[in-house]
């Protein structure tokens, strides 16, 4: 939690940011012209996920001009969902908003997702994009196949869904009492079941600079998502033994009516094929098994999810003298 100012504001901003160099100022000064307009108490956080170019420097340079500006640097990259995480851990507001440093979350939209929240009707505010126009081909390519893996193996529909969301202070304390260490954001706060309430948005082009997120890194995402999220993928694996099972019963009755009959044994072709789908069938099975024994290994190994390197400005440091002082003169 920050320590530096007791009174609690209304709303908090969460920027988690990686290699934003080129554009974190200009997204800056968009944000907080918003901010001005739309909330009397605010604070923004923006989370350096250990950035290789010159994010920190740029957003430090910014702490003058903003005085609810408040900066976190990771000691290395440690990912989004970490970087989500820590800013959760140091927000303070009634509602907090979690959006991306390139501009594409615009920031436009702050006023109509506190305005819905502000009528007690929803505790998450979800903005869905309409459109992703301002992607390449190969961006929504990767976005439809993400998208469609997810829906078909956890049953959880995020056609649209973007990590841009306005949490209830509710939200938030349940999100934080979450005890894994391996998450998924969009889809835990799918999974509180809190009253949300949908809203539209245009991706707007990005400030500066093109998308960090590869496909590797998107598959990566994936497999993270669907064994935090769903068992499908190993009762998937039981049924194809169970059809495998059955497979070699068909064989083995051909095989034995083919000794009766002294039929010639032929079908060597579609004997290497099978040999070949199951043997393929078995090193996948394997494979998912051990991304759940991987999950399970970060789990029971309990290390921090991320090393905080720096944080401004620094936190106030609390009088540990003074409040030693007064507890012996309590006790005389």
């Amino acid at each position: 939690m920050n320590p530096m100012n007791h009174t609690v504001p209304e709303l908090s901003i969460i920027v988690p940011a990686f290699n934003e160099a080129e554009g974190i100022a200009a997204f800056l000064s968009q944000l907080f012209g918003v901010l001005d307009g739309c909330s009397d108490s605010y604070e923004v956080w923006v989370v350096d996920d250990g950035s290789r170019d010159a994010t920190w420097e740029r957003l430090r340079a910014e702490l003058a001009r903003y005085p609810q500006l408040h900066g976190l640097r990771f000691t290395r990259n440690f990912g989004k969902e970490a970087a989500i995480l820590a800013g959760l851990r140091q927000v303070r507001g009634r509602a907090v908003v979690v959006m991306d440093a390139d501009g594409q979350h615009p920031p436009a939209l702050l006023p109509q997702m506190l305005a819905l929240w502000r009528t007690g009707n929803a505790q998450i505010v979800a903005a869905q994009k309409a459109n992703r126009d301002t992607d390449t081909w190969f961006a929504r390519l990767n976005a439809r196949l993400f998208n469609g893996l997810m829906h078909t193996l956890t049953g959880l529909d995020l056609e649209g869904a973007s990590d841009f969301r306005l949490l209830d202070r509710r939200v938030v304390e349940a999100l934080l009492a979450f005890p894994e260490k391996v998450r998924f954001f969009r889809g835990m706060t799918v999974w509180t079941g809190f009253t949300t309430v949908p809203l539209a948005f245009d991706v707007a082009p990005r400030i500066a600079g093109s998308s960090q997120w590869s496909t590797a890194q998107l598959m990566r995402l994936a497999i993270t998502a669907i064994t935090s999220y769903s068992a499908k993928p190993l009762s998937m694996i039981f049924r194809l033994g169970v059809f495998g099972m059955l497979a070699a019963a068909l064989l083995l009755m051909q095989a034995v009516y083919s000794w009766v009959t002294h039929a010639a044994v032929s079908g060597w072709t579609s004997m290497t094929v099978v040999v070949l789908f199951f043997g393929s069938a078995n090193l996948l099975g394997i494979g998912v098994l051990g991304a759940y024994l991987a999950q399970i290994f970060d789990e029971i190994k309990a290390r921090p999810e991320f090393l905080v390197g720096e944080i401004v400005p620094p936190p106030a440091t609390p009088n540990t003298e003074s409040g030693q002082s007064a507890q012996t003169t309590a006790l005389r």
